[in-house]
């Protein structure tokens, strides 16, 4: 009896730290960059195939993540003269929203520092690249979607702090911690 009651203590003061271990999450690792142009991410990435697939990524998902406006006027006070136009939705519904002016991409490298050192053109395993719009404002300011974005505009977008057209930065996070460094592999 005095052997079960020590044994069950034991275990409830374990549980918490086996239950903390379980939900750490690993480390993961990506490289962020914010590009004008498609020719300018390949410039700096030497990588073809991870900029037209972030680019397309990008294109797919402007008319959805972009705020719409009443006019144009309205549009462009936020977002810049010429910056604005009529989009259409993948359901075909006609709006009036700013024009995507860059995209932003990201790469998981699975915990590999050397994973940007790829060969050039060569394609990285599916799923490991994300290109998102990017929306420059009247103020300069550049403008993403974020985390949810369900349609809701511009409140749906998130200010970008990253600087175009500039060599990547890897960033790691896990167990709550996020450290970020300038990478050397794609100069700058």
């Amino acid at each position: 009896m005095k052997r079960s009651r020590h044994t069950a203590l034991v275990l409830m003061g374990a549980a918490p730290l086996l239950l903390t271990a379980c939900s750490q999450e690993p480390q993961l690792q990506t490289a962020e960059g914010l590009f004008t142009s498609v020719e300018a991410c390949i410039d700096k990435t030497q990588n073809p195939y991870m900029c037209n697939q972030a680019f397309t990524q990008a294109q797919q998902q402007a008319a959805r993540a972009a705020p719409q406006f009443s006019s144009v006027l309205e549009c462009e006070n936020q977002f810049g003269h010429g910056q604005c136009g009529t989009q259409q939705t993948a359901g075909g519904q006609s709006f009036i929203g700013p024009l995507m002016t860059g995209f932003f991409l990201s790469q998981m490298l699975n915990g590999r520092s050397s994973g940007l050192a790829q060969t050039a053109g060569s394609a990285p395993p599916p799923g490991t690249i994300k290109g998102e719009p990017a929306f420059r404002t009247a103020h300069n300011d550049w403008l993403k979607p974020g985390p949810s974005t369900g349609g809701a505009g511009a409140a749906a977008l998130t200010r970008v702090d990253a600087q175009p057209d500039r060599a990547m930065t890897v960033r790691r996070s896990g167990f709550g911690t996020t450290a970020a460094r300038r990478s050397g592999t794609f100069g700058g």
